[in-house]
């Protein structure tokens, strides 16, 4: 599983790290809106801040997020999880 994620493009492993962080089995009912910073992100998907600011533009165009100050909300969870398959 590892292996196949580090083979993954840059958007495609940041998209799966997101969707990772939602877990509708152990946190059901909670939001899809995720307070947390580009420099946070790029710090859990291993990637530079630069770099997860031009991936999240290509999901947000994708409409698979929104993107605010601060703050992500994730618009297509499912969709999200599968990008780049």
């Amino acid at each position: 599983m590892i292996e196949h994620e580090r083979l993954l493009d840059t958007d495609s492993r940041l998209a799966r790290c997101l969707a990772s962080m939602f877990n509708p089995l152990l946190y059901p009912g909670s939001s899809l809106e995720l307070p947390i910073s580009q420099e946070e992100i790029g710090l859990l998907a291993g990637i530079s801040r630069q770099r997860v600011n031009q991936a999240l533009r290509k999901l947000e165009q994708a409409g698979l997020l929104r993107v605010d100050y601060g703050t992500l909300t994730i618009l297509d969870l499912d969709r999200l999880r599968r990008f780049g398959d």
